[in-house]
């Protein structure tokens, strides 16, 4: 048996596939991205949360995820984050990073963050951003 990062045990001969996540981390609203804080600009009681996506088969991380839950309207929105090498400092040497965020994704949702990451998993899996998540 291997130890899955969110906590399922599988067996090492399992077909494994898709993305899966660590437990999620609540976050305070200045660590938001900009397109999440812009799209949940005015709603009372939203909470952030973050996680890291990852590759099953690669044990990679693929990006991470933003969450503003909003449990009083039953809302969630969401977006992905990936990090890209835009290219390196002449003077120093040193990369320099860009991070990229998918459009801001609001949907109904009545549960807490394993709800609506399911959610927002999905609907990227089927828009082709990321690979099919893990059951």
């Amino acid at each position: 048996m291997r130890e899955q990062p969110i906590g399922e045990a599988v067996d090492d001969d399992e077909d494994l596939t898709g993305v899966m996540w660590p437990p999620e981390t609540e976050i305070e609203a200045p660590e938001v991205h900009a397109s999440l804080a812009k799209a949940v600009a005015g709603s009372r009681g939203v909470r952030f949360f973050t996680t890291r996506l990852i590759d099953v088969p690669s044990d990679a991380t693929l990006g991470a995820v933003q969450m503003a839950i909003d449990e009083t309207a039953g809302e969630a929105c969401g977006i992905y984050v990936t990090t890209h090498l835009a290219d390196v400092d002449a003077a120093t040497g040193d990369p320099v990073l860009v991070d990229e965020a998918t459009r801001p994704f609001k949907f109904p949702c009545s549960g807490g963050f394993d709800e609506a990451i399911s959610i927002l998993c999905e609907n990227m899996r089927l828009a082709g951003i990321i690979p099919r998540a893990h059951p």
